[in-house]
């Protein structure tokens, strides 16, 4: 009995974790972010903490950058579309499976489920896949692909429950109708398993690690491929990396604007001080750009400025649809004309706190601790405010993208 109710409980489980981890990106930004990253933050630190693991914090697409790449460009687009599409799907199929259970109609075989068996769980994927999209760490990745052999083994076990219940009529349903993808893909790739007619399990599984190595491998080559499409400028004392579309010229113009002010020099040497061979990361944006907390926590100038967080609900939607419709990514792709821009000056350090050399600024396992920022004017060529920050972004330390 104890085996069959931890059968049962198992799936869902997997199921409530790997929500809890692809919704991150929804969870930073709600009253809630305290309570995940209580629970949350640690388990990232502790992935951090060993090179071995550190690679599964780390992102795989751009983030924070504008992708120079019409392949980077489309996938950033597809996020939210894939998200959305995924749950009108999966509520859709919903509504009529407890339609069908209000009223007693029996097996629900009209509308998607005469394509296929489970549009659900197809749903749930394809929403998986938007959030994998927008928020792309390696361990989202990870989950991700475990969930989509778990929505197999959930929905294996519910078609044997309507056997059970319904016999003949759901065997002749299932004999006419895909799983989730018309033409059975996934069962044909099965079959090419070595063992797999007389062993499902180990098949299965040995297919789940197949599937998984394949993943990690494509997202380090999409990883590769996005670092060389961002605007990145390399310097003896540290990077500078253009988080909107620019060219070398424009990007040395402002960082020179910047170390020749007297207060960033003095920063500068504080970072390079007591024989600290260490380096820095500099990110260029525009001012108004959103989502700059991920690199440095700037509450303290906000507020003076009278710009600090509005909470209630109504602003947390507009919130919500302002990423969902990808305001960041416009603010980007017009920064390279906003004529006030933003140098945030970021230490790179190992988990350990360890300054690294400038060729490992941009590493996996590094962090980048924010020190300060500055605020210019790219056509008068002026410094106008040098300000300090706390060595944290606005979510604590918790590794955060680098591009």
């Amino acid at each position: 009995m104890e085996t069959a109710r931890v059968k049962r409980i198992a799936p869902w489980a997997v199921i409530f974790f790997y929500l809890a981890i692809a919704l991150e990106v929804i969870i930073m930004i709600t009253p809630f972010t305290v309570y995940f990253y209580s629970a949350y933050a640690p388990v990232l630190n502790w992935l951090y903490a060993s090179p071995r693991t550190a690679w599964l914090t780390a992102f795989f697409l751009p983030h924070i950058t504008y992708p120079r790449s019409m392949l980077l460009l489309i996938l950033s687009y597809l996020g939210p579309i894939l998200l959305v599409a995924g749950l009108l799907l999966f509520f859709f199929c919903a509504g009529q499976v407890y339609y069908a259970k209000l009223f007693r109609k029996g097996v629900v075989t009209k509308g998607p489920y005469t394509i296929i068996r489970h549009p659900q769980y197809l749903g749930l994927a394809i929403a998986g896949l938007g959030l994998l999209l927008f928020w792309p760490r390696f361990f989202i990745l990870v989950t991700y692909i475990t969930m989509l052999f778990v929505y197999y083994l959930l929905a294996r076990n519910e078609e044997g429950r309507m056997l059970r219940k319904f016999g003949e009529g759901y065997a002749g349903y299932m004999e006419k109708t895909s799983m989730f993808i018309p033409g059975e893909p996934g069962a044909r790739l099965f079959r090419l398993v070595p063992g797999s007619p007389k062993n499902r399990g180990l098949a299965l599984l040995v297919l789940y690690f197949l599937v998984l190595a394949g993943g990690m491998g494509l997202g380090y080559a999409l990883r590769g491929y996005a670092e060389a499409q961002v605007s990145v400028i390399r310097a003896r004392d540290g990077v500078a990396i253009s988080m909107y579309p620019s060219n070398e010229e424009g990007m040395r113009g402002l960082m020179e604007v910047a170390l020749a002010n007297p207060e960033v020099t003095s920063y500068l040497a504080r970072l390079k001080g007591n024989g600290n061979k260490g380096s820095y990361v500099a990110y260029i944006l525009p001012t108004d750009y959103m989502m700059q907390h991920l690199i440095a926590d700037l509450g303290e100038h906000e507020e003076h400025h009278g710009k600090g967080a509005q909470g209630g609900f109504i602003p947390l939607v507009r919130h919500l649809g302002e990423m969902l419709a990808l305001k960041p990514m416009r603010q980007l792709r017009d920064g390279e004309t906003s004529r006030e821009k933003r140098i945030i000056f970021t230490e790179a350090v190992t988990s350990k706190g360890e300054p690294v050399p400038v060729e490992r600024a941009l590493a996996m396992d590094i962090m980048r601790l924010p020190v300060f920022f500055v605020d210019l004017d790219s056509v008068d060529k002026r410094v106008s405010m040098v300000m300090e920050t706390p060595r944290r972004h606005s979510w604590g330390t918790v590794p955060v993208p680098s591009f």
